[in-house]
């Protein structure tokens, strides 16, 4: 009943909010009467999403062309001016269709270059958009959703992958991990926190495992962690 009460009234961004991930977030939080500033690309636009959400709190939804700066500054502008002050963000846009089950040698540049914008780009776009505001209004939560296969084993499997994953999913996995460490260093001295979670390939069978990490970060439980991974295999 804390957590509720801790969670209630607070606003969120999600960036991914139509993907799978997205939306068992977004219904999470809603119980928890957060209020929603959902993102998406527009090629996964679906209004249908927020039909449930806008019963229990405030939601906004906005899409935007990918790597688009202008685009993802002015979704987030028009969310902070419903909103006010963003507390959370929630990068939980994934990846998961056929370019991620292509051989390498079936591997094109075109490919490779619209994963790397679709994924890595955007999430950048988002935190540029968004973190400045939090640091204004002194402080934040960010909570980076990204993959396992990027990862490399611990005992006896050190230096292998853990799961199988393409090796453009592997290294766009490994660059979200290095800019969520990254920005993590430099913000949290200004009271925003930059946490993760690692997804395994199996991670649509057990949503409440995802809605569990997401409050780990979110609640204030792991309110000292910052620029750490859980990894959910």
């Amino acid at each position: 009943m804390i957590k509720d009460q801790y969670y209630k009234g607070q606003n969120c961004i999600i960036f991914g909010a139509n993907s799978f991930v997205g939306k068992t977030i977004s219904k999470f939080l809603s119980q928890k009467h957060v209020n929603l500033g959902l993102i998406d690309l527009n090629s996964h636009e679906d209004s249908g999403i927020i039909d449930d959400l806008k019963k229990q709190n405030r939601v906004i939804y906005k899409t935007v062309t990918s790597c688009n700066q202008e685009d993802v500054q002015k979704a987030v502008e028009a969310i902070q001016g419903y909103f006010g002050d963003i507390n959370y963000l929630i990068c939980s846009y994934y990846i998961n269709d056929a370019r991620c089950e292509i051989k390498p040698e079936d591997l094109s540049l075109e490919t490779w270059d619209n994963l790397f914008q679709d994924w890595i780009v955007n999430y950048f776009l988002v935190l540029k958009a968004v973190v400045p505001l939090m640091i204004q209004a002194g402080g934040g939560r960010v909570v980076f959703l990204n993959t396992t296969t990027g990862y490399t084993g611990e005992g006896e499997g050190e230096g292998q992958i853990t799961l199988n994953g393409s090796i453009h999913e592997n290294a766009c996995s490994s660059g979200i991990t290095g800019l969520m460490t990254s920005i993590a260093a430099d913000i949290i001295p200004q009271g925003v926190s930059v946490n993760g979670i690692a997804l395994g390939p199996k991670y649509e069978s057990d949503p409440e495992r995802i809605t569990w990490a997401v409050d780990l970060w979110l609640s204030g439980i792991g309110e000292y962690s910052c620029g750490q991974i859980l990894r959910l295999y």
